[in-house]
């Protein structure tokens, strides 16, 4: 969690109006752009990942995972964007461990196996989107997202989905990820048609 979410709680719990938000980096904005995009709804109710604290952790990684291949191999600055964008994301689960009450002993314990978690992934995504089709990222999506086959998804439609960030994210310009706020929209995915 970032230095204003923290003393945002301190604020709210001390029931004051004083306390002026401390300067939120560009890591941290572009973070917290990512985490709401990976709490969308439509991601839970329509294409079917499960809602609950693992499924969010793995459309966040999903997220994540995107960003931080796009920034990757490009000019200096993007890489060490990169990695502060991976520390602000962790800092964040070590925070959301403690509110939930994980002793010290266990947040490094779990820290250390979502970090590993997410290293993972983030290969599988890069390797699935380095390849033409959509066969090696529906496999990638299957078995992160729908835990291969554990939760009932629609795969092949968040695969084309995932596609199309990607493409967003690709047409970002360098400069932008260094001096302004990536837009949510980048995020988007698109409501399926009900059922009938």
């Amino acid at each position: 969690m970032s230095q204003v979410g923290f003393l945002q709680k301190i604020k709210l719990f001390l029931g004051t109006k004083q306390i002026d938000p401390l300067p939120v980096t560009r890591a941290e904005a572009l973070y917290h752009t990512i985490l709401q995009a990976s709490r969308n709804p439509v991601l839970y109710g329509q294409y079917g990942v499960e809602d609950s604290i693992d499924g969010r952790f793995d459309c966040l990684c999903l997220f994540q995972s995107l960003v931080m291949r796009r920034l990757t191999g490009r000019q200096e600055q993007l890489g060490k964007l990169s990695q502060d964008l991976f520390d602000a994301m962790f800092a964040d689960m070590d925070m959301t461990l403690r509110e939930m009450g994980v002793g010290d002993m266990g947040v490094g314990k779990r820290v250390k196996f979502m970090s590993e978690a997410y290293m993972g992934r983030l290969a599988a995504y890069d390797n699935a989107l380095n390849q033409d089709g959509n066969q090696a990222l529906e496999q990638a999506i299957q078995r992160n997202l729908f835990r291969d086959g554990e939760v009932e998804g629609r795969v092949a439609e968040l695969t084309e989905e995932v596609r199309e960030i990607t493409k967003r994210l690709d047409e970002v310009k360098d400069d932008d990820f260094l001096e302004k706020d990536i837009d949510l929209s980048l995020f988007q995915v698109a409501s399926l048609a009900s059922d009938s």
